[in-house]
């Protein structure tokens, strides 16, 4: 008698969170478990808590807000602060689907063999917790399996938290069948992936409306920069054949995707061998998609080729690596990127049609020994040359050398709350003064960023001594004057955080 097979259901858990927006972020190591799983004779489930766009939710909240390019705001919920952040002054929010749609999908679903839980930043795990709890209150005695970014950074953290049946550390498809096989009891055929093109597709369709897709490349990425816990996660650096990217492109849009994301973390490599030839195949093949890279890309391999490549096979987003304009700290990070590397990208990328304002470039703020200086250095170098500046706070990643630059000084402990590494508490570590000077130096990126997307004139923003000393004042309402005064091009600016 033949066995049936046994029923997974595969979970993307919540995000607790002091802010979250959805750019394009989709469970891709969670759903090529998927495919991996079924393959082996699997039936599959998928609760996707981050689904914005899931019939359900919308039948209850209606559509939430959103942007042209496929980005748009999570269904949020205020809920209490853990004890560990209770000092940081923003609302706390659960964000994703309406725990009411959680529990009736979980009810429609019947009772599964095994649930896959993925895990998200390692500060996020709380909602990974409330996820797992209903699950279990749901169905009691199915064991749970643990994977994802938490799992592998926080091991202990997450054995502790979770107590899972199984925790999977790094990419899961060649282990997630001989961890079923010893849970269940089962006798799942196991198969060994030895390229990333052997893999079948990721489980797009299990979605009720797909219309962003997250497209896999490569996976891993050879530079070791200070601050990147990607050479932890994703172990070596592989690449995907050009041909295989493409021909999985055309199914998802032939299935109803419109956007696609390129969430590698060294999409540009080797360029002449992998991402022009992809993108020429892409042109050649008539593919019609919005694409988008949400992670940083390296501006040294952007060259004329390449950035016409780019404008021609429809690219709607970019967003450009740079971190920093400090030289010694380009150096120490991983030297993949210069000034003049940046300045000759945006060059090459505005010659072949793109709007410098709409080429976003990261910049870090906070990093151990960084002096407010040399960001607002920073985001001054980025807007004279005319691109949108997207300023992030540095979060300590553990396992990378900033975490362990971090743990040597003193500013953390090796056993500190991973909800202390979140962005929007780290710089509250030294105190609300530190705080809001990482406020005034968010509200100088948005102040420069609409005035250079309004068309105000780059010789008219202001010198860095002029700007440093409001940064540093203790009155927020002086900041709040002075930008007003000096970036006025952009019309009303809203400051975030204002108190006084």
């Amino acid at each position: 008698m033949a066995r049936r097979p046994l029923h997974i259901l595969l979970v993307n858990p919540w995000i607790h969170d002091f802010a979250a927006y959805d750019f394009w972020a989709r469970p891709l190591g969670l759903l090529y478990v998927g495919g991996v799983l079924r393959s082996a004779g699997c039936r599959l489930s998928l609760v996707d808590c981050l689904d914005r766009r899931h019939p359900a939710v919308e039948a209850m909240v209606g559509r939430v807000r959103e942007r042209g390019d496929g980005t748009g705001k999570f269904f949020r919920q205020p809920i209490p602060k853990p004890a560990v952040v209770q000092h940081v002054p923003r609302v706390f929010c659960r964000y994703g689907m309406p725990v009411q749609v959680f529990a009736r999908q979980l009810k429609e679903l019947g009772r599964p063999d095994a649930i896959l839980v993925t895990s998200g930043m390692t500060y996020w795990y709380t909602g990974l917790a409330e996820t797992v709890g209903m699950l279990r209150e749901a169905f009691p005695g199915v064991p749970v399996v643990v994977g994802g970014i938490y799992a592998t950074l926080c091991p202990e953290h997450a054995e502790k938290t979770l107590a899972p049946e199984a925790l999977v550390q790094g990419p899961g498809e060649n282990v997630v069948v001989e961890v079923l096989n010893r849970l269940c009891h089962a006798e799942l055929p196991e198969a060994r992936y030895g390229s990333l093109d052997e893999l079948p597709y990721p489980v797009y369709d299990l979605y009720p409306k797909l219309e962003t897709v997250a497209v896999l490349t490569s996976r891993g990425c050879p530079y070791r920069c200070s601050f990147c816990a990607s050479a932890l996660l994703a172990g070596s650096f592989a690449q995907r054949a050009p041909e295989a990217v493409v021909a999985e492109i055309e199914h998802w849009l032939s299935r109803g995707a419109r956007h696609i994301a390129f969430y590698d973390d060294a999409l540009f490599l080797r360029a002449d061998e992998h991402i022009k030839p992809l993108l020429e195949l892409v042109i050649r093949r008539g593919v019609k998609a919005q694409f988008h890279t949400p992670n940083g890309v390296q501006p040294r391999a952007v060259d004329r080729e390449l950035a016409t490549l780019l404008r021609r096979a429809g690219f709607a987003t970019l967003r450009l690596s740079f971190e920093t304009v400090n030289e010694a700290r380009q150096e120490d990070m991983s030297a993949k990127v210069s000034s003049e590397d940046l300045a000759r990208a945006l060059e090459a990328l505005a010659q072949a049609g793109f709007r410098r304002q709409d080429i976003g470039v990261y910049l870090l703020m906070g990093l151990p020994g960084q002096e407010v200086e040399e960001v607002v250095e920073s985001i001054l170098f980025v807007a004279r040359l005319g691109a949108r500046v997207c300023l992030a706070c540095f979060s300590p990643i553990p396992g990378t050398r900033e975490w362990q630059r971090a743990v040597a000084s003193g500013a953390l402990a090796p056993d500190t709350d991973p909800l202390l590494c979140n962005e929007s508490v780290y710089p509250l570590s030294d105190g609300l003064p530190d705080y809001w000077r990482f406020v005034r130096l968010r509200n100088l990126a948005t102040a420069v960023n609409r005035f250079v997307a309004a068309g105000g004139p780059i010789t008219a923003i202001p010198p860095k001594e002029a700007i440093l000393e409001e940064i540093v004042r203790p009155r927020f309402r002086s900041v709040e004057a002075f930008l007003r005064s000096r970036f006025s091009a952009g019309g009303k600016m809203c400051l975030q955080g204002e108190t006084a």
